[in-house]
């Protein structure tokens, strides 16, 4: 059995212990883990898990069981219906529209229309008509923005209705 301590004066101290049974504990700020049980490819996240548990003999608790690879048709149903029990992802949003050229088109951008170019110097002072006009015209490019993200977002309103009937299910 080897022991080895190491004090530092920046994270405080450390120590660290190979026991009889391949164990390496690191312990740091009050708390050891048990290295050991992990591979060096292991996300950083389960170790963290593990140092904040505090427990170094109690071995890395397995994942809990994934989400099904693909939902299928049923699955998707009963989410809809509101019979799923457990939701593991959300349904994608239906496709977007093709372009003439066959690329999907981004609904999230409305068309634009070019604007009337008038140039103004800086001794010039525009009229009330020009700012009018101004105003018009970036009114309806805003709307036309806020149709387009409606449009965008009815691509997903099947994952919406699943996430309100989720939110209605815990608010009673």
């Amino acid at each position: 059995m080897h022991h080895h301590k190491i004090k530092t004066e920046r994270t405080g101290t450390c120590l660290l212990r190979l026991l009889e049974n391949d164990t390496y504990v690191i312990k740091l700020f009050d708390r050891s883990v048990d290295l050991a049980q992990f591979s060096p490819s292991s996300p950083l996240y389960p170790i963290c898990r593990a140092w904040m548990r505090n427990n170094p003999t109690a071995p890395e608790q397995p994942a809990s069981p994934g989400p099904p690879e693909t939902l299928g048709e049923e699955e998707i149903t009963d989410m809809l219906n509101g019979k799923a029990q457990s939701v593991y992802r959300l349904p994608p949003p239906t496709s977007c529209p093709l372009s003439q050229s066959g690329e999907p088109l981004n609904l999230r951008i409305p068309p634009t229309d070019k604007p009337t170019v008038s140039k103004l110097t800086m001794d010039q002072v525009p009229d009330l008509g020009s700012i009018c006009d101004h105003m018009e015209r970036w009114k309806k490019i805003r709307q036309k923005w806020k149709e387009s993200s409606n449009r965008n977002q009815l691509r997903y309103s099947e994952s919406i209705k699943i996430l309100k009937e989720m939110k209605e299910m815990y608010d009673h």
